[in-house]
């Protein structure tokens, strides 16, 4: 294995001079300054839009975010790949040194699935880009072994994260966000994924950040000719997390697959959206959401399809449950349809329920308790979520993260 690893500056505040501070430590890196100042601009113009407003008694909303001692800092961002990734043609490299690792390929795909000019925090975090990656998966090349890119969040965290596919290419990669207990962290950042012909991508998000960190992140991908996207998401730490999922089959034959899951537990709050734009014909896509609450928890899942014009022949189907664990937890569930084609398939449906009482009866009959009938029940619900994340290694992380979350729960 080999691993990288970069230092991100310690500019002070969310400001222009702060700004002028990073710059002048660190360079432009792979980002112009001229882009930078523009989007800092576009950060502090644009409204914060929701998809979905908290009601009255909800604890995090967005257009209330207090950033004013928010520090952008962090601690150094490690990926580990496969030895002999780069004899293969293959690239990972820190995001901010991409442009002179593979200039062609950088510059081809930068900006490709994410447009920062309709999105506040995504804005955010292109002005104060600090840390990521950037892989670069060359036409025809097949990487069996996941590339995992690890990030400690501590203090201000901005990273960008830039993964290209060429032509029949195949690769799996696995970011995972974890943080300390230091009651400052903020983590705004950028994935965008680009697939071209053929390309074949299984990605995967684990963010189990510390429970007084608060994260937004925008996540776009833009698929080629039929491409094959497997996308999968696990929100399972932070105070506040939010996430914000757009993919846009622009190329017929492309094919989606969506998958997230959150379990929000004490005052915890979790805000996720996906969207997937079918613009083309014959595409596919399927979404599945799992979410629960308990204690005080909340969340909110909002998704939506959206079929173009000259999509004739999409298929899109998008199922989302959630599962309340206590009185107080409360999660809203929004599926929507937007169909402007002929001849296409769509379908949406969710549920929000509580445990049945004739399901905890028949787990107490075989000799379980109350509580651990409860923790049975609800970690068999995840599982079908949990079963479409890529290899047995992070599906075991997940069920171990989850379990020790119940565990915290009945404790507290």
């Amino acid at each position: 294995m080999a691993s990288l690893s970069e230092s991100p500056s310690a500019a002070h505040g969310i400001s222009k001079a702060s700004l002028d501070a990073l710059i002048a430590a660190r360079g432009e890196g792979a980002i112009p300054a001229q882009m930078r100042y523009d989007a800092l601009a576009r950060f502090e113009e644009l409204p914060v839009r929701q998809a979905l407003k908290g009601g009255r008694d909800w604890k995090h909303d967005l257009a209330k975010l207090d950033l004013s001692a928010t520090r952008p800092a962090g601690e150094p961002l490690v990926a580990t790949i496969a030895a002999d990734l780069g004899a293969r043609g293959a690239l990972v490299t820190p995001f901010d040194s991409a442009r002179t690792a593979q200039a062609g390929a950088f510059t081809a795909l930068f900006g490709r699935a994410v447009d920062t000019r309709d999105d506040k925090f995504a804005s955010l975090a292109l002005a104060f880009q600090q840390g990521g990656a950037f892989v670069w998966i060359p036409e025809g090349v097949q990487i069996e072994e996941p590339i995992r890119i690890s990030y400690a969040l501590t203090g201000g965290r901005f990273p960008y994260t830039l993964i290209g596919l060429g032509r029949g290419a195949s690769a799996t990669v696995v970011e995972h966000f974890a943080g300390d207990a230091s009651g400052a962290n903020f983590a705004c950042g950028i994935c965008e994924l680009v697939l071209g012909e053929g390309a074949t991508l299984h990605y995967a998000v684990d963010q189990r950040t510390d429970a007084s960190a608060k994260t937004i992140f925008t996540r776009r991908a833009a698929l080629g000719r039929n491409a094959n996207l497997f996308f999968a998401t696990a929100e399972l730490g932070a105070e506040h997390a939010v996430e914000r999922v757009r993919i846009n089959a622009a190329e017929p034959g492309s094919s989606t697959e969506v998958t997230g899951f959150f379990f929000a537990a004490g005052d915890q709050h979790v805000d996720l959206a996906s969207e997937v734009i079918h613009a083309a014909a014959a595409t596919r896509s399927q979404t599945l959401i799992r979410s629960a609450g308990t204690d005080r928890g909340q969340g909110r899942y909002y998704g939506n399809i959206k079929i173009l014009p000259n999509a004739h022949g999409a298929d899109a189907r998008l199922r989302d449950d959630a599962l309340l664990l206590s009185e107080k937890a409360h999660v809203d569930s929004v599926p929507a349809l937007e169909i402007a084609a002929n001849d296409v398939k769509a379908y949406h449906g969710a549920t929000v329920g509580a445990i049945s009482a004739d399901e905890i009866f028949y787990a107490q009959t075989r000799g379980l308790s109350r509580s651990e009938a409860e923790r049975m029940i609800a970690l068999g619900f995840f599982e079908p979520a949990i079963a479409r994340f890529p290899t047995e290694a992070l599906r075991e992380e997940l069920r171990h993260a989850l379990e020790a979350k119940f565990h915290a729960t009945a404790e507290t």
